[in-house]
């Protein structure tokens, strides 16, 4: 709030100066005549930059300008960078660590765990790598001493169940196919479901995939490759988050150039809990965080030609 006196022959000329200077929002906190003249002190609210932001270290033009185009080229739009980047203005100055910030300020990463401790049951798209997630899952959960107990709930895909075994066999596990009519699971160790790939834009799909969901009690994660279009990946995140979908493990970053889909899939709140880094099942899951999601974001974008003087 800022105040400020005025003083004139008569009222209404103090007034006209009063509102010349604050605008007509100004209001009048005191009034006083005397010799002939009158003072009118008024208040008005001012859109002054406090103190701290004035104060805090801004990045260099340059960083912010390279975290912009690093977003840009991974596909989001020009108000989702901006967004993203608002706060910049209080961030370092180093593009990755600004990069960092942002992410980090507006996505939802994961608590940094390995892979899960209870039972979960994986959804996704066609394609998405569900299967082989599941079997990284069950080895990681192997060399962290668990019992571990994979489940197959894919009985559309020919072969399904068959893959699932050949992928389970260097670990000595044998997967169990879950019936229609089955309505629990073990307890006891991590025991992961597979689910067959569905369709999330066709309703019959999704609802045959949400009773399977309901009927099983577990949390379902989505399964997300990287390299979709941004509105597909964001109306296919949105279509799973309808089961209560939380979490995201996003596969095939290896073959993906470009990440918005996922970046923006986290968007709507899904938490980025976990990414495979290449095909190998002994490969373990690596948890995200918004530092590794910056380092991502900025090797795979290409580095501008420096202009010659």
């Amino acid at each position: 709030m800022r105040l400020r006196t005025f003083e004139a022959p008569t009222m209404q000329a103090a007034l006209a100066r009063m509102r010349e200077a604050l605008g007509a929002e100004a209001v009048i906190v005191a009034t006083r005549e005397e010799a002939g003249r009158v003072r009118l002190t008024a208040a008005a609210d001012t859109s002054e930059t406090d103190l701290e932001t004035l104060l805090a270290p801004t990045p260099a033009a340059p960083a912010l300008a390279a975290a912009s185009a690093v977003l840009a080229y991974h596909g989001l739009a020009t108000d989702t960078v901006s967004t993203f980047l608002a706060g910049a203005h209080r961030g370092p100055s180093d593009p990755g660590a600004l990069l960092a910030a942002a992410l980090g300020g507006r996505l939802r990463f994961g608590a940094g765990e390995p892979s899960p401790a209870n039972p979960v049951v994986l959804v996704g798209p066609p394609g998405a790598g569900k299967t082989t997630t599941a079997a990284r899952l069950a080895a990681m959960a192997l060399m962290a001493g668990m019992p571990v107990e994979v489940r197959n709930a894919d009985g559309r895909r020919a072969g399904a169940l068959d893959q699932l075994r050949a992928l389970l066999a260097p670990m000595r596990l044998v997967p169990a196919p879950i019936e229609p009519e089955s309505a629990s699971l073990p307890s006891g160790g991590l025991v992961v479901v597979d689910t067959p790939g569905v369709n999330p834009f066709d309703r019959r799909d999704m609802v045959e995939l949400a009773s399977t969901v309901r009927r099983l009690g577990v949390e379902a994660v989505l399964v997300m490759p990287a390299g979709l279009d941004i509105g597909d990946a964001v109306e296919a995140a949105a279509a799973f988050q309808v089961l209560g979908v939380r979490r995201m493990i996003t596969t095939r970053l290896d073959a993906a150039r470009r990440l918005g889909g996922i970046v923006a899939a986290a968007d709507l709140g899904l938490e980025l809990a976990w990414a495979t880094t290449g095909p190998e099942i002994g490969r373990p899951l690596v948890p995200w965080t918004p530092s590794g999601l910056a380092r991502l974001l900025l090797a795979r974008t290409p580095r501008q030609p420096v202009d010659q003087p």
